[in-house]
């Protein structure tokens, strides 16, 4: 039966696999207000996990008005049923991400949103956040529907059929799960730890109706933790996405392009924890600074001056996202705090810059 809230019946499936099935059952347990249904896989070995989820999304509740697609190895935030309901209410017609991953292009866009006090970002990776995801009830079938080969990964035929059919994909600020990183089932354990961006830390009820970070913007930057330069991803709405960029100077604005950037970022490397460049090179703490100084950039205007409550977690989670396949985690771990802060500095820098906003080489339109 749907979990009524607010006009919203939500009803939820949790996708597993025979080998981690005792771990769905122990997450259905948590999330009995939820009623949810356990999906299965049943599919040979080797095929990804899409075949499963077109099962999971074709399974809406006979009621339900939203469907609620959870993988097994989430860890829902306290007060989840609560803190979903108030979401999805906020935006009914979205596709609601709950979670994104540190490393991700969308991460960004998170940590912008943080430090806005907003509670949403866009979901501007190739891929769609997918560990767990509302769609309206009509999209869920429609997906299932619409998938003739159920081979390879629902992350990316998700994303497909999202663009496809002009559904807007959004992040809820904070997560409200957090990804249990154990070992993959679908081939990406050789991305190293790919946890929460910006963790829910309590129940405290958030604010869903706010704006949406990202809104509007066709080039997002973001360093890659495979190639770790500063780059511009296109993320409009029009076009395809890709999975290599541009490298950041081919979209930086004459006078804030890297060489014009060189005494900004002695200062803020000068005023940081000497930790981290002992553990990092100049060069590559370079390509991290100028990331988030060109996201700052990006921010169309009207920036806050001080960040939002929420910005410190996010921002804390940037240099794990990046380096987490390069440096021990004990080290990774010990330098969160300062790298997040370096990483701020670097976004507030942007935000101050004298430039035209929105800047129209960046945004739609």
């Amino acid at each position: 039966m749907p979990h009524s809230d607010g006009g919203v019946r939500l009803s939820t499936v949790i996708m597993t696999h025979p080998a981690r099935a005792d771990r769905a059952r122990a997450l259905a347990e948590r999330l009995v207000a939820l009623s949810p249904v356990l999906v299965v896989d049943t599919g040979p070995p080797g095929r990804g996990n899409l075949g499963n989820a077109v099962r999971a999304w074709a399974a809406v509740g006979a009621d339900a008005t939203h469907h609620l697609v959870l993988q097994d190895d989430v860890i829902p935030c306290d007060g989840f049923a609560e803190q979903l309901h108030r979401a999805v209410r906020a935006r009914p017609d979205d596709a609601v991400s709950l979670f994104c991953e540190w490393g991700s292009r969308t991460a960004g866009l998170v940590r912008a949103a943080a430090w806005q006090g907003w509670s949403w970002a866009r979901a501007v990776d190739i891929y769609t956040p997918s560990q767990g995801l509302v769609l309206p009830r009509q999209a869920a079938l429609d997906f299932a529907a619409s998938v003739t080969d159920p081979t390879g990964a629902d992350d990316l035929a998700l994303s497909a059929h999202l663009r496809a059919t002009g559904r807007r994909t959004v992040v809820t600020v904070p997560n409200l799960v957090e990804h249990d990183d154990h070992l993959s089932l679908t081939g990406n354990g050789f991305q190293g730890l790919r946890h929460a961006a910006c963790p829910a830390a309590d129940a405290t009820p958030v604010d869903f109706d706010t704006a949406v970070a990202g809104e509007g913007l066709a080039w997002v930057p973001w360093a890659s933790w495979m190639r770790v330069h500063a780059e511009w991803f296109f993320c409009g709405d029009e076009g395809e996405l890709t999975w290599l960029g541009e490298f950041a100077d081919t979209r930086l604005p004459d006078g804030l392009r890297k060489a014009d950037l060189s005494g900004l970022f002695y200062a803020d490397l000068a005023a940081a924890d000497p930790a981290l460049p002992a553990a990092v090179s100049e060069l590559t703490l370079f390509e991290y600074w100028t990331t988030y100084f060109a996201l700052g950039l990006t921010m169309p205007g009207g920036t806050r001056a001080e960040p939002g409550p929420l910005a410190t977690s996010a921002f804390a989670t940037a240099f794990a996202g990046l380096f987490r396949r390069y440096l021990p985690m004990s080290t990774v771990t010990a330098l969160q705090a300062p790298a997040g802060q370096f990483a701020a500095a670097a976004f507030r820098r942007g935000t101050d810059a004298d430039l035209d906003r929105p800047y129209a080489g960046w945004y739609a339109g």
